[in-house]
């Protein structure tokens, strides 16, 4: 993929950024800020920190994406890019629905986008979309590889797509993977957590979520 306004340095930052948004873990704020500070014409940079300002579904959030959402505005962005600027779009008004066929759309086009991908699977998970939170993932999956930077966040989001749509036992087959390759991969951890409470695995749910404490 290609950045508008980037460079190495603050590229490094967000990809930092979105390791830690696909984990759940230590400051992605922080380094979407740092980022801007390395590059303040850095495209994608202001636009997930809308992102995460928004999916944290926090009322005050909305007025700091509003404001990350003006600053990308101005700045020269390819189509990829205005396409996630049309979806903070979508969301700084509250239209969520409008923004997950928003990213559907990107996610078709440019399947290897992983903003693209997480932010479409929040928004289905906020929505109550089963379906697509399975489809939406299922769809990007064969353009991915394990070893494409990012791949562990890619199967996490499956896992809970096919748990929320019943499909318990290649959920956990799909969650288990994520959390080897990414032993700090949260989303992966909550999805394996589910299949086992939705079968009445209590035993080893305990034993699941007591594993490895240290990594997450």
């Amino acid at each position: 993929l290609s950045y508008s306004g980037a460079s190495a340095d603050s590229l490094a930052f967000y990809h930092r950024a979105l390791h830690q948004f696909a984990c759940y873990i230590e400051d992605p704020v922080a380094s979407a800020d740092a980022a801007i500070a390395q590059q303040p014409d850095f495209v994608m940079a202001h636009v997930l920190k809308a992102y995460l300002h928004l999916l944290g579904t926090e009322p005050d959030g909305i007025a700091v994406a509003r404001e990350s959402h003006r600053r990308a505005l101005a700045l020269p962005m390819t189509e990829r890019e205005r396409a996630h600027q049309v979806a903070v779009g979508h969301l700084v008004r509250g239209r969520w629905a409008d923004a997950g066929r928003t990213l559907e759309d990107l996610s078709i086009d440019h399947p290897l986008d992983a903003l693209a991908l997480q932010a479409g699977h929040q928004i289905d998970f906020f929505r109550g979309d089963s379906r697509m939170l399975h489809y939406r993932i299922a769809r990007a999956l064969p353009h991915w590889g394990v070893d494409t930077p990012g791949f562990h966040a890619v199967l996490g989001m499956l896992a809970f797509g096919l748990e929320e749509t019943g499909r318990y036992a290649r959920a956990e087959d799909v969650g288990r993977r994520c959390v080897e390759i990414e032993p700090l991969d949260g989303w992966g951890q909550h999805a394996v957590a589910h299949v086992l409470e939705m079968q009445g695995r209590r035993q080893e749910g305990i034993e699941w979520m007591r594993g490895n404490v240290a990594a997450w």
